[in-house]
């Protein structure tokens, strides 16, 4: 078999990749989370009465809650695999990962496994999120010493 013989056989078995459909349906339930997201806020400001930031807290939880339960119950990665990047929105993929690391790390204890590889896949994110935080701080800091306005 030459290569191009086995290019074409490759190319028949090929996994055609659908971009407008992943796209829609990124786009739903990327919706669907927002929605739920503002229906924990809406409860928690006019049915419990909490003030807008505790709103906005109790509602991030909710959605880390769901998540929580859905990668726990395996159920998260058979709702992604349709829903493509809709449902990694940074609180839901943040929480999968956090959750995924501490499932397959459990038969090493929990503080050998839980506890020490629990950021395993979230640790950079965490690790340049507060870098970028600092840089950002830093260059506030010094626009604001030479007289630029901040809003």
């Amino acid at each position: 078999m030459n290569k191009s013989e086995y290019q074409k056989i490759v190319k028949r078995h090929e996994v055609k990749n659908n971009r407008m459909k992943n796209a829609l349906m990124a786009f739903l339930v990327g919706g669907i989370v927002g929605i739920l997201a503002n229906f924990f806020y809406d409860i928690s400001l006019n049915w419990i009465g909490l003030e807008k930031t505790d709103a906005g807290i109790l509602s991030t939880l909710g959605i880390i809650f769901i998540t929580t339960v859905l990668t726990a119950t395996s159920l998260y990665n058979k709702v992604a695999r349709v829903a493509g990047a809709g449902l990694f929105i940074p609180t839901s993929g943040f929480a999968n990962s956090v959750v995924s690391s501490s499932i397959d790390a459990k038969f090493e204890g929990p503080v050998y496994g839980i506890g020490s590889r629990m950021f395993y896949l979230a640790g950079s994110v965490i690790t340049y999120g507060f870098v970028s935080a600092f840089l950002y701080a830093l260059i506030r800091l010094l626009l604001s010493l030479v007289g630029v306005p901040l809003v």
